[in-house]
């Protein structure tokens, strides 16, 4: 490896771990002033939590009606995440990361291959979607305490709305998000089945969310003890989830081999290609090593799709 080679690796390790650093510590400052915020909200000492705030309406992207149904998908992926910016910022990360894989693939790689580089601008969506599913199950944990909540003020004499309003101001993110943008629509005049429909289609990968939204809607219809009905569905959500982490601890070796097993090639590829670069050319030079590459790709991904159904236990 000549010595131009080198200093650019040099250059790319070097702003890797720059980038790393500052990504690590802008986290770690946002992650403290989103607690002082929290406990700022929770003690009242700030404006931000009053009643018109609680429902922030976005404004109209017009990317999104460009892009179409592509666009609305995406911007549906944005708000499950809990808007952490808009369609327009993801596309601008999307653009970021995708130039900087076709740059280092085209340092490690060089030829036409380097181009595979630009999937590497998928990763935002990966993490936004990664994102999205971890606040459905941080709602689904704050779920039943919001519940209790809930019933506790139905049975001191409070409507639905202002049980909600509670919730919204008590509660931690992001069911006091959630609840508070219910009471405001309600607020606001909308219908409250609509309000809770709402509420139902915003968190589409939440189903304890549904079942509480459906609970409430047929027994708006038939009648009955909304209380108990909230009791019963609090305690059916803590045992959904206390089955759930028993099912977590049983696949967790399944689990973890298939990120070792998944990640291994290419760990070992990027390796090689530092080491040296040589080594590969005949995978994508010679036309038998481009149909070997292919067939080991097509049975690399078989294998990590069974793993994964393996682990899928749905619950």
């Amino acid at each position: 490896m000549d010595n131009p080679i080198i200093l650019i690796v040099a250059v790319i390790v070097f702003v890797g771990v720059m980038t790393t650093g500052s990504f690590l510590y802008w986290g770690y400052k946002s992650r403290e002033e989103d607690k002082a915020k929290e406990l700022a909200r929770r003690l009242g000492t700030v404006q931000e939590t009053g009643d018109a705030v609680l429902l922030r309406l976005n404004p109209s992207d017009p990317l999104v009606d460009t892009l179409g149904n592509i666009g609305r998908e995406l911007e549906n992926l944005i708000k499950q995440a809990g808007n952490p910016y808009d369609l327009s910022g993801l596309f601008t990360r999307m653009g970021i990361f995708g130039l900087a894989g076709v740059v280092i693939f085209g340092v490690l790689i060089r030829g036409p291959v380097a181009g595979l580089g630009i999937l590497v601008g998928l990763l935002p969506v990966a993490l936004l979607s990664s994102r999205a599913t971890e606040r459905a199950v941080e709602l689904s944990r704050q779920l039943p305490d919001a519940l209790d909540l809930v019933g506790r003020s139905l049975q001191a004499g409070h409507g639905l709305s202002d049980a909600m309003r509670l919730c919204a101001q008590e509660m931690p993110m992001p069911v006091a998000a959630e609840f508070g943008r219910v009471y405001e629509e309600h607020n606001l005049g909308r219908d409250m089945r609509e309000a809770l429909s709402n509420l139902s289609e915003r968190n589409p990968r939440n189903f304890d969310l549904k079942i509480f939204v459906s609970s409430v809607l047929l027994q708006r219809d038939t009648g009955g003890n909304l209380i108990e009905i909230l009791d019963n569905i609090s305690g059916t959500i803590r045992e959904r989830g206390v089955f759930k982490q028993k099912v977590a601890a049983l696949t967790a070796e399944a689990r973890i081999s298939a990120v070792i097993l998944g990640g291994l090639p290419f760990v070992l590829a990027a390796l090689i290609m530092v080491v040296r670069p040589d080594y590969l050319s005949p995978l994508v030079l010679d036309p038998w090593g481009r149909i070997g590459l292919g067939m080991a790709t097509m049975m690399f991904f078989v294998g990590v799709f069974v793993m994964v159904k393996l682990c899928d236990i749905e619950v």
